[in-house]
Formats: C-alpha cells, structure tokens, sequence
C-alpha cells in the first residue's frame, strides 16, 4: 500500500517539476527586440525596467484569445519573472497584455543564472547551452528530491490513518426507520 502510493506521488511530483522547468526557447537580444515590435506592453515594461537577464519566448496551450506564444522576462536581481502575450480580437493579435507576475525562488535563480544574457555571448554556442542544461537538469534534481521527501512523509500519514482505521471497532448499520 505504501510502495503504490509513494511510487504515484513521485510520478505526479516529476511531472509537476518537469512542467515547472522553462521549457521555451532562450531568445537572444535580437530576437527579444523583434518580440518587442511585435508586443507594445512587451515593449514599454522594457523602456521602463531595462532589458531582462534572461528572456524566453514559450508556446501557449491556452484557448483564444491568446497568441500562440507568450514572452517571458526574467530579472535577477529583483527576483522577478513576468510573461507578455496578445490577445486576438477581430481575427488579429491585436491587444497586448501581461500574462502574469510572479516572484522567482533560489532555485529558479540558480537555474537561470547560466542564461543571462551577455553581450559577449555567442548565439548558439554548444558548451553554454550544455552547462545550462546541466544546471537546469540540477536545479530540478534538488526539487524532485524535496517533493518525494514530502510525498513520503504524506504516505507515513496516509498509512497512519488507514492503521487507524483498521483498528477501530466495526459499527452496526444504523437501522432504517419505515
């Protein structure tokens, strides 16, 4: 009973920390300010707040109204991640909009740390890319690790419960009253 639910909530957690991995393409600052054309919000948070770090351009599985894509720029040192798409109206992308904000962890840190955009950077160079994956593929080592330490404290409550369960006295049916 323990094994089956262990084993099902490390399949879960090793799904929902693949999917929390960026899994977009880094975009360089030429492409970055191609999407900026594109995405006057996009744009204008830029103008404002300077380049990001690292930016990523991911595809949307969303239903309309959204683009097929949406931007994301992440900045280090406010501990920040922000997503830009467009939303269709009239049968074009036309209303440009934040997707969301949300704050990174030292875990997203360290795992983007590798990617920060540098002027000196080669487009495309095999070794950066290489060393990125292998800090990325760390970083979610460490939180797969956290989550089946958690999931297995859960199943040690879980059979708790059910030892509990077991062990309590079995009560009659209440009676039916016609």
């Amino acid at each position: 009973m323990r094994g089956v639910v262990l084993l099902m909530g490390l399949m879960v957690l090793a799904g929902a920390a693949w999917a929390d991995a960026p899994s977009g393409r880094i975009l360089t600052r030429t492409e970055l300010d191609a999407e900026m054309t594109a995405n006057r919000k996009l744009a204008g948070y830029i103008a404002r707040n300077g380049y990001p770090d690292v930016a990523e351009r991911q595809f949307l599985s969303d239903r309309p109204p959204w683009d097929e894509h949406e931007v994301t720029c992440y900045y280090l040192d406010r501990r920040k991640e922000i997503s830009f798409a467009r939303a269709w109206i009239l049968g074009q992308p036309w209303i440009p909009l934040e997707r969301y904000e949300r704050e990174l962890s030292d875990a997203d840190i360290a795992a983007l740390q590798p990617l920060v955009m540098r002027e000196d950077a080669v487009p495309g160079d095999p070794v950066a890319r290489a060393e990125a994956a292998a800090v990325r593929a760390e970083a979610a080592v460490q939180r797969i690790e956290v989550a089946a330490a958690a999931t297995e404290r859960a199943a040690d409550r879980a059979e708790a419960i059910v030892a509990k369960m077991e062990s309590m006295p079995e009560r009659p049916a209440p009676r039916r009253r016609r």
